[in-house]
């Protein structure tokens, strides 16, 4: 039995017809206002629900994506069609990292304790471009649990300098009396 295609594969035939338009951003944006819109809950019950026909769901899709590029709407339909709407988010996530690879950028995730400011964040992402030598574009999460500092996580490269990981060091030090 044929293995059915992957959100990355969906992801890269698309964004190889986006590059051919030269829509690659217009395209990504519009994934993840449908990825978003279909994912409320109600709306996710009714596509998931097998006793829908599959002519309703499309005509739940065609009103979702009204206005949206015939490519877009014909992907959505192509995954209702094979009970694979809970692809798109999945899809939308790998075209973006399609789209950051082409535009040299690359998505940081930081976590702080609090959020930070627009001119924090900027320098952030300043001084991890300048390490990388990439464009970054961050992701901003808030966990209180890390007490202060950051913890960012490029790829599979992480940088952690919270307080919560200082304590903890300190702490080790403290019980194995190795403080200097």
């Amino acid at each position: 039995m044929a293995k059915a295609p992957t959100a990355r594969r969906y992801a890269q035939a698309l964004f190889a017809i986006a590059q051919e338009k030269g829509t690659t951003e217009a395209w990504l944006t519009d994934l993840r206002e449908l990825s978003d819109l279909l994912e409320e809950p109600t709306v996710s019950t009714y596509m998931s629900t097998p006793r829908v026909q599959t002519e309703d769901k499309l005509g739940v899709v065609a009103q979702v994506a009204e206005g949206r590029d015939p490519m877009i709407r014909n992907l959505v339909g192509l995954l209702v069609s094979r009970q694979g709407v809970g692809l798109l988010g999945r899809v939308a996530d790998e075209y973006g990292e399609l789209l950051n690879v082409m535009l040299g950028r690359v998505r940081a995730q930081v976590t702080t304790a609090t959020p930070l400011s627009a001119t924090q964040q900027k320098r952030l992402s300043d001084s991890l471009g300048a390490s990388l030598q990439k464009n970054v574009v961050l992701e901003t999460n808030e966990d209180p649990e890390i007490i202060g500092g950051v913890l960012v996580r490029v790829g599979d490269q992480i940088i952690d300098g919270s307080v919560r990981t200082k304590l903890a060091a300190l702490k080790q030090q403290l019980a194995h009396g190795s403080l200097t």
